[in-house]
């Protein structure tokens, strides 16, 4: 594990949406460090973006795995009470439904892939930890970096939310670590923020 470029991430991204209050802002500086991590580390990311045989086989076991995590998040934290403010945090406009087709593609073409590519590519080292340091670092820091914003913005169950976040992050690094190819965990986490989108949707857009 790259510990001080995890730690950077969820440090980042609490800064700035404190500083701004709006999450494209803590969302797009999360991007560019992400970017320029992938970028230093290309020679060991892009191994890992060839598909192999037992990919597709990772690919649904990981979702299997994930998908009951995000299920039982509303259940958890009724989201209904937080409706105006994702939609003052996220859109700060009229006509969410708008632009929401468009923050639904951005996730899933572009930020779904970097994070991914980012947390298990470019930070994951297995030259430099073994895979119980690599479980737990990003199970840890992948889900601080969900549970800081979301902390600042609902307090307690913010955090709350954040904690299925960090045992998908466990997931998808074990898949990672064991398929050898970044696909089973990029598919698996599109299935994921596809699932979430649509519950953004349901309780905040529609």
């Amino acid at each position: 594990m790259d510990w001080t470029w995890a730690a950077l991430a969820p440090a980042l991204t609490g800064a700035a949406l404190v500083l701004t209050g709006r999450a494209p802002a803590a969302i797009a500086l999360y991007h560019l460090l992400c970017a320029v991590r992938i970028f230093r580390h290309r020679r060991r990311v892009l191994p890992l973006l060839r598909w192999n045989r037992s990919a597709a086989r990772w690919s649904v076991g990981a979702t299997l795995l994930v998908v009951p995590f995000l299920l039982v998040a509303p259940f958890v934290v009724n989201p209904a009470p937080y409706k105006e403010l994702f939609l003052r945090t996220v859109f700060a406009t009229e006509s969410p439904g708008v632009l929401f087709p468009f923050f639904a593609a951005y996730t899933l073409v572009i930020h779904a892939p970097l994070e991914e590519i980012f947390w298990r590519g470019a930070v994951t080292d297995p030259d430099r930890a073994g895979p119980p340091a690599i479980l737990i670092g990003n199970a840890a820091l992948f889900g601080l970096l969900h549970a800081v914003p979301l902390g600042i913005l609902l307090g307690l169950p913010g955090i709350l939310l954040g904690l299925p976040t960090a045992a998908a992050g466990a997931v998808w690094a074990w898949v990672t670590l064991r398929s050898g190819s970044l696909w089973p965990a990029l598919l698996s986490h599109g299935v994921a923020d596809a699932l979430l989108l649509l519950g953004m949707w349901f309780f905040f857009v529609r």
